[in-house]
């Protein structure tokens, strides 16, 4: 394998295979699907993830994939499948259970080996960053203008309406931090203009979605920025996020259902809260739930057709089918207890280790190593937006979950990560 010399580092050349799965992470997470639907039909996601795999599997990459899979985060995950599929014969409707596991998430478990396999310098982790901050200007700002009628309130909905318009705001709250790395460093300024786009687009499209639990969860990032030091940003650069998210407010102002926002001040008489189907309700119908299945869960993507039997069963009229409404929730009652605990530790230990890495950024350290400090602080702001507004949403089987399991497990191999690792468990024993 050839390699490519630049001003600072030695990097392995791209390969046929890296290339692909690039491609592979676009159609993923940017889902160009959703806005051009006739894409759909072809499912583009599944088949460009089997080819990626199928072309690190015979393409003489065994070996790096053995490693990939040895890790702590790659043992955990792959747990976490293997939870999943042995409760498929328990579950309320087990058709729906098998295609959601063996069908739907088997997409992100290959997605999580790619990621792993393939992210091993920081060239290449500069590659993915960049890809996402692609697939960031890919919905906010293609998304944008092909965008479908807006539903009711005037909300912003992607066309293609895979996604609500809460779900878009969580798909950019996870993908926008990582495009200010471009905005930090000095990549060209075609990927500096790029960013900044993609950026303000995405910020745009979060206020027009009027989702609350995204507000909540740009409001929680602001609140990292400002009060650490985990994302590297210098107070040029947050004063300068604080201008471009008051600028795009005040020019999109008459779009955005401002009143929406503002009952957030009042949430004790929200419908959430007070109203049969609410998310209140919901949370307590899925802790049920969780209590009377607490080994196996009711099945993944089974908890509207358990909690409509359940409804049944108790005599009530009111038997809508619903989400959940929570990340957490929904894996605790369709996987069961054991996989909920499986899912935290993963969750847990990708925080941990962002937020480890970033902290070294104010240590004496090598340009390579500062950089993929920076990088783990941005991918830290990324999580907490997507924890935050996954809180309130049923995304715990989603693709940005998984990017961010895998981006955890890959930075931690990085020698940034690999050094504080090493000088922690030394300094343990």
């Amino acid at each position: 394998r050839g390699l490519r010399q630049n001003d600072k580092f030695l990097y392995p050349a791209p390969t046929m295979s890296f290339k692909l799965f690039l491609v592979c992470s676009f159609v993923l997470l940017g889902r160009p699907q959703d806005v051009l639907t006739f894409l759909q039909p072809m499912r583009p996601a599944l088949v460009l993830t089997a080819l990626a795999a199928g072309a690190m599997m015979f393409g003489a990459r065994r070996e790096e994939l053995s490693t990939a899979l040895s890790t702590p985060e790659s043992k955990r995950y792959v747990l976490f499948y293997l939870i999943m599929i042995a409760g498929i014969p328990f579950a309320y409707y087990r058709r729906a259970a098998f295609e959601g596991v063996l069908e739907g998430y088997l997409v992100n478990m290959l997605f999580f080996v790619l990621l792993v396999s393939h992210v091993t310098t920081l060239q290449r982790l500069k590659s993915l960053v960049w890809v996402i901050c692609l697939c960031t200007a890919m919905y906010s700002i293609f998304g944008g203008i092909l965008q479908s009628e807006s539903i009711g309130g005037g909300r912003f909905q992607v066309l293609g309406g895979v996604f609500d318009p809460n779900d878009t705001a969580y798909v950019l709250l996870s993908l926008f931090p990582l495009c200010l790395y471009f905005v930090r460093f000095n990549e060209g300024l075609l990927k500096r203009l790029v960013a900044t786009a993609a950026i303000c687009g995405a910020v745009a499209t979060i206020f027009l979605t009027g989702s609350r639990g995204g507000l909540l969860a740009l409001g929680a990032l602001l609140l990292v920025v400002f009060l650490t030091k985990t994302s590297g940003l210098t107070m040029r650069y947050k004063i300068l996020l604080v201008v471009v998210l008051a600028s795009t407010f005040m020019l999109m102002r008459d779009r955005i259902d401002v009143e929406r926002y503002l009952t957030l001040s009042d949430i004790s008489s929200d419908y959430n809260v007070s109203s049969q189907g609410g998310r209140i309700e919901l949370w307590r119908a899925a802790i049920d739930l969780t209590l009377a299945h607490p080994i196996t869960g009711v099945g993944v993507n089974c908890f509207p057709f358990a909690h409509s039997l359940s409804r049944e069963a108790a005599g009530d009229s009111y038997r809508q089918w619903a989400a959940v409404h929570n990340s957490f929730l929904q894996i605790a009652v369709e996987v069961g207890l054991i996989g909920f605990v499986v899912f935290v530790l993963i969750n847990l230990r990708s925080v941990l280790t962002f937020f480890r890495i970033s902290k070294i950024q104010s240590q004496p350290q090598s340009p390579e190593t500062a950089e993929i400090s920076a990088l783990s602080g941005l991918m830290f702001l990324g999580f907490v937006g997507l924890l935050v507004s996954g809180f309130f949403l049923s995304q715990g089987y989603s693709t940005f979950s998984t990017l961010y399991f895998a981006l955890a497990a890959a930075v931690g191999r990085l020698p940034a990560g690999a050094g504080t690792e090493a000088t922690r468990g030394a300094a343990d024993r």
